[in-house]
């Protein structure tokens, strides 16, 4: 049987679903619409094209925020030591 904390994410895993969710819901919406995603943003740049990018770019961010969040979370405490760890000492 699953524990408690493995049924539910963590409040991290929320946060990285619903950053990547909107932008995702957008990009579906304006992929749905062929004249809002041709708007000319900045010169050939239209706005299919730049939200696609944002989307990008958040995706990215998004997981490398995730990713930092989630290593420092099973970082040792600072007061040990590598020699601590192989003697057994305490986490």
């Amino acid at each position: 049987m699953p524990s408690a904390s493995s049924r539910h994410p963590s409040r991290d895993t929320r946060m990285l679903v619903t950053v990547n969710a909107l932008p995702l819901a957008v990009g579906v919406l304006l992929s749905c619409s062929t004249p809002l995603g041709e708007i000319s943003v900045y010169g050939r740049l239209t706005l299919g094209i730049a939200w696609a990018s944002m989307q990008l770019a958040v995706l990215i961010g998004g997981t490398c925020w995730y990713e930092n969040r989630a290593a420092s979370s099973f970082d040792p405490p600072s007061g040990t030591t590598a020699a601590s760890r192989s003697a057994g000492g305490a986490w």
